[in-house]
């Protein structure tokens, strides 16, 4: 019988990304939960949408997590959620240039600037 193989580095980087991305993320959100149920917005009965002001952009958000703001807290952990998969294709880059494969370094690349392109003319548009 011949040995289970190693697991690859890009493997083990891209799960620890991922299950770190998930789990920060959702802690970020429970967090930004219990200061909206501690705010009492949610035992007077008042609708959510009504009771918190949402955040615009990205300044308001920090500015809001700053100031223990529930909507901003909990938009900061979908940021983080939403942030986990370009994050991984980052890390990618970077365990396979570590293995020392050039062609997924490459296309790995590509498809990191093309996220970055598309988040660029998202925002612009």
């Amino acid at each position: 019988m011949s040995p289970e193989p190693r697991p690859r580095t890009v493997e083990l980087a891209v799960s620890f990304v991922l299950r770190t991305g998930v789990v920060l993320s959702a802690a970020i959100i429970c967090l930004g939960l219990a200061l909206l149920a501690a705010g009492g917005s949610l035992a007077r009965g008042t609708r959510i949408d009504a009771a918190i002001a949402f955040p615009r952009d990205l300044a308001a958000v920090l500015s809001g997590v700053i100031a223990l703001d529930p909507a901003s807290v909990m938009l900061l952990g979908l940021l983080v959620l939403a942030a986990t998969p370009i994050l991984r294709v980052a890390v990618s880059i970077l365990a396979f240039a570590i293995e020392r494969d050039w062609r997924y370094v490459a296309v790995t690349g590509l498809v990191l600037a093309i996220l970055i392109v598309s988040m660029a003319l998202g925002n612009s548009m």
